[in-house]
């Protein structure tokens, strides 16, 4: 029976996807040092939590009582078991109570990943487009300044200090660690380290993945807003794989270099919600792997959204056409030779 359950809870886009990548490829040398990465794959993981949580919307394929299957295998295992999703960051203290109480006789400890804001909100933007969002840039941001309409929805998800107290009142502070996010010029192993540190991990259990969740170029991001507009009827597992999938995760990244990036300045705003964040986290006694000056934030290099000519989103809308043409060709090939 597992000893403990280590629940990775996001924050969304501070690592996560590099973080469970990386576990997921290494499941022998988790196995080897006492540690559980549970199901076949990360997407398992996907299903139990949303089955778990109620947002079996949200899930892909057969999630009926994946949840419960997955509590079976960590009780079978005599060690460490992590789970990682983000969804355990933004869901209610009722629905997480629940998973906890999945464990009884395990020790559950939640680590909070977070990353800077100056860095977060065109991360952040960039993903709801992602996920079939239409909120435009400037609209994004003015809402996370003012807390209202997309901005709430921005803090459900991000508010670390809020995260921190939740968790800490199910399962207690000393049961909580919050991990920073290196800065931009930081060693890339270094976050992996600090994970380690937060998780009793041994570092050398898993090698880095050969790649992460790549971010769109301002152009191709622009572009999703206006094709959400478009297929906004679709119902979710058609949208994820065709759209999510298909086209934001997959073609439009390999296009990034060829447009600027989504720049955003720290303005005044940025900086007392950093500090407040700073401040916040140290009052909740949570344990902290990192530096909580980590989270001053950082200005991100590129252009704003509102200055993307139309002629560089049509670049980008030729470029994905181009590799969904050439897709369905080597598709039509490989089924001729079958």
């Amino acid at each position: 029976m597992a000893e403990r359950v280590v629940l990775h809870v996001g924050l969304m886009k501070s690592g996560t996807s590099h973080l469970q990548a990386r576990l997921a490829g290494a499941r022998e040398g988790l196995a080897s040092a006492g540690f559980l990465f549970p199901g076949a794959s990360w997407r398992d993981q996907v299903n139990a939590v949303s089955d778990a949580l109620g947002r079996r919307q949200r899930a892909h394929g057969e999630f009926e009582g994946v949840w419960e299957r997955m509590v079976r295998e960590i009780d079978d295992f005599d060690g460490t078991a992590v789970i990682s999703m983000e969804f355990l960051a933004a869901a209610g203290a009722d629905k997480l109570r629940d998973v906890v109480e999945s464990f009884p006789s395990a020790r559950v400890e939640a680590v909070l990943t977070v990353r800077d804001l100056g860095r977060t909100v065109p991360s952040m933007w960039q993903e709801t487009l992602k996920n079939g969002r239409t909120w435009p840039w400037r609209d994004y941001v003015d809402g996370i300044r003012a807390r209202s309409g997309p901005g709430e929805v921005f803090w459900r998800e991000q508010d670390a200090v809020e995260v921190a107290r939740k968790w800490a009142d199910l399962i207690g502070t000393d049961a909580v660690t919050v991990v920073t996010l290196p800065r931009t010029a930081a060693d890339p192993e270094l976050l992996w380290h600090r994970f380690c540190e937060a998780t009793g991990l041994p570092p050398d259990a898993a090698a880095p993945p050969e790649s992460g969740n790549e971010s769109l170029g301002a152009a191709s991001a622009l572009l999703m807003e206006r094709l959400n507009h478009r297929v906004g009827d679709l119902a979710w597992p058609d949208y994820s794989r065709h759209v999510k999938f298909g086209v934001a995760k997959t073609i439009l990244p390999r296009h990034r270099r060829d447009e600027p990036a989504i720049g955003f300045r720290t303005s005044r705003w940025v900086r007392r919600a950093a500090e407040e964040q700073q401040a916040g986290l140290l009052a909740t006694g949570v344990r902290v792997v990192g530096d909580l000056t980590d989270l001053e934030p950082v200005a991100v290099p590129g252009e704003s959204p509102d200055r993307i000519p139309v002629e560089a989103q049509l670049e980008a809308a030729l470029h994905a056409i181009e590799e969904l043409v050439r897709r369905n060709v080597r598709d039509d090939r490989r089924g001729a030779q079958q």
